[in-house]
């Protein structure tokens, strides 16, 4: 007797995985009547999601792992082996980002479900603010991670040169256009959110106008001076081709209009674009506010809903005198926006928490994408071809792969908690100042890496040149944003600060 129950205590955390490989049984039956071969994986994928469902993430994961095993094994020549040809990765690698997105799909339905329970049981208490952040005082960590965007964004707006390999985009399927806009969310919560929510909403919102109107005024100027520098390039060097690409031409068909088209917001030239998304989405900023007073989950909500109508009708932004609409669309990139102000709130608030399955599936999706991205980690050419096309990467519209990927890296990152650790470090201080000073920063960077778009573009491009660029370019930002600090520091005038 002893014996049979020792055996039930032993079989019990097996029924997981006994249950799973059941569900198993129907989908095995219908691919060897389906008959189906690279994309017989799929066949299989409602018992996944079942398992994931009723037994949680691991389960789910394991079942993913029997799916591979089997397919592979038993329906994917050549039979009874492991071995794949690198033409038949695409679909495993296709399968296993669908049910990856899916699981996460479920987890935040489950945590939802869990949280409304939670609220009705057990009413919320009032949230003492976290000691880590207080009133009109920036995280350092989200200053040293500006600075790091902003030096991935330098490095970027310099195409072909040797740093460019190493930066996020070539391992991952978003880039530093999500981290910026991000990050600009949880700097406008730690700056403005405690004043907001304090009744000084007129405040806020006039001080966030003053930011528009120097947005609108640094972009203008940026505009124009990058147009001399590709305009001088050009001239020197007798490259006209210097000026007809990336909305340049204008500037030589109709300088008039093309001033206009400047003024007006509707003509923004390429690596030049952002600032006018930023402004848009700080006319917004008040409304989301408001909204996350409520709830923050009311904000997410609101915001998500624009996003998914923008998507599905179009909506855009017109671009005047050229048609079309806006490279980054406001009103999709508002939700990169509303997710940094909801983080920043929570960051305030000493709320903000990684679970387990989730910091566990933001690692999965930054494998997943540099897997993807990589062609396997170079072992199996044609991956990234194959799966592009599935992922709604359209970076206009803030496609839903760039999306997900941003956010379980930023999860992932989080999860880790080495933000503060390295923060502390000596070494990170230049990057830390860069942070702080960032709309400096990027007026500055945006003309050095159209100066170093030129040199590289006439055919520059020796290795000490590149160097040079980068790391010259970096270390001059680094005395600008330094020499910004010790203005401010002693109450002088500062030129543009972030």
């Amino acid at each position: 007797m002893d014996n049979q129950f020792s055996l039930l205590r032993l079989a019990r955390p097996m029924r997981p995985y006994l249950l799973t490989a059941l569900l198993f049984v129907p989908c095995y039956f219908l691919q060897s009547y389906l008959g189906w071969h690279s994309y017989s994986y799929f066949v299989f994928l409602p018992a996944v999601v079942l398992a994931e469902v009723l037994f949680g993430f691991g389960i789910g994961l394991f079942a993913i792992l029997l799916t591979a095993t089997i397919v592979t094994f038993l329906f994917i020549q050549p039979f009874y082996t492991l071995w794949l040809a690198p033409a038949q990765l695409p679909a495993l690698a296709l399968f296993a980002l669908t049910a990856i997105l899916i699981f996460g799909a479920c987890e935040a339905v489950r945590l939802l479900i869990d949280y409304v329970t939670d609220r009705r049981q057990n009413p919320p208490k009032p949230v003492a603010a976290s000691p880590a952040v207080k009133p009109n005082q920036r995280a350092v960590s989200v200053d040293m991670w500006r600075g790091f965007v902003l030096c991935t964004i330098f490095i970027n707006h310099m195409p072909g040169n040797l740093f460019e390999v190493i930066t996020s985009r070539n391992f991952g399927l978003s880039d530093s256009a999500e981290a910026f806009v991000f990050m600009s969310g949880v700097a406008m919560a730690l700056a403005y959110g405690r004043k907001f929510n304090a009744g000084k909403e007129a405040d806020v919102s006039l001080a966030l106008g003053k930011r528009a109107v120097k947005l609108y005024g640094v972009h203008v100027l940026m505009t124009l001076a990058g147009i001399a520098i590709f305009a001088a390039g050009a001239l020197h060097w007798r490259m006209p081709d210097l000026m007809a690409i990336h909305g340049r031409d204008l500037y030589v068909q109709d300088a008039g209009t093309f001033l206009l088209g400047t003024l007006s917001l509707g003509h923004q030239i390429g690596y030049f674009n952002i600032l006018p998304l930023y402004i848009a989405l700080i006319a917004l900023v008040p409304a989301l506010f408001y909204l996350a007073r409520l709830h923050i989950g009311v904000m997410l909500a609101a915001s998500a809903l624009l996003y998914g109508l923008a998507r599905y009708y179009g909506w855009n932004l017109p671009s005047w005198p050229v048609a079309g609409g806006w490279f980054f669309n406001p009103f999709t990139w508002q939700f990169m926006m509303a997710i940094g102000i909801a983080v920043g709130l929570l960051l305030q608030q000493g709320r903000l928490a990684i679970s387990k399955p989730l910091f566990a599936l933001g690692g999965l999706i930054v494998f997943a994408g540099a897997f993807v991205v990589t062609n396997g980690f170079g072992l199996s050419f044609g991956v990234r071809e194959a799966v592009y096309g599935w992922l709604d990467l359209d970076k206009t519209n803030l496609g839903l792969g760039r999306l997900v990927h941003f956010l379980g890296m930023a999860g992932f990152i989080y999860g880790l908690g080495i933000s503060p650790k390295l923060a502390s470090l000596r070494v990170m201080q230049p990057l830390i100042m860069l942070g702080r000073h960032s709309l400096l920063v990027f007026f500055l960077l945006s003309l050095l890496a159209g100066a170093g778009q030129v040199v590289l573009m006439t055919g520059h491009d020796a290795l000490w040149i590149q160097i040079a660029l980068v790391c010259g370019g970096i270390a001059f930002l680094c005395a600008a944003a330094k020499f910004s600090e010790a203005e401010k520091a002693a109450g002088g005038p500062v030129m543009v600060r972030g």
